[in-house]
């Protein structure tokens, strides 16, 4: 009996996790499952696996790789994202706010090497700020 191909491909989940040395992974709609030497491996031998267990083309068998027991460490992450995400607004909210001191100063008649001075910047700064924006 040869190898069959399957019409339509249907997408097996695949869970993964570490033991030791190894990423071990089920294929729970198929009652089976594997192991891999790396995370980017799962998906292709979790391919092969189901492939041989349903006798059919490699090619034809879909997997989603979910990574199982990590849920602390990636909501770890995910705040860390957040965090980042606040520290740009407030570094955008900052220097609007720069950019307004610079332009008052400026528009009430300052040279740009006294407000530099005043504000702990280079005049050059001061010209940057009131030309670009930034």
């Amino acid at each position: 009996m040869g190898i069959e191909t399957v019409e339509t491909n249907k997408n097996y989940e695949v869970t993964a996790q570490r033991e030791g040395r190894w990423w071990v992974f089920s294929i729970p709609a198929l009652g089976t499952g594997g192991q891999a030497r790396n995370l980017s491996e799962v998906a292709f031998e979790a391919q092969g696996v189901a492939a041989m267990w349903l006798n059919v083309a490699p090619e034809t068998v879909i997997v989603s790789v979910t990574v199982a027991g990590e849920d602390a460490v990636l909501a770890e992450w995910a705040a860390a994202e957040s965090d980042e995400m606040e520290a740009r607004a407030a570094q955008a909210r900052a220097a609007a706010r720069r950019r307004a001191v610079v332009k008052r100063l400026r528009a009430a008649g300052w040279s740009a090497p006294d407000a530099g001075q005043v504000l702990g910047i280079s005049k050059q700064r001061v010209y940057q700020i009131a030309a670009t924006g930034s």
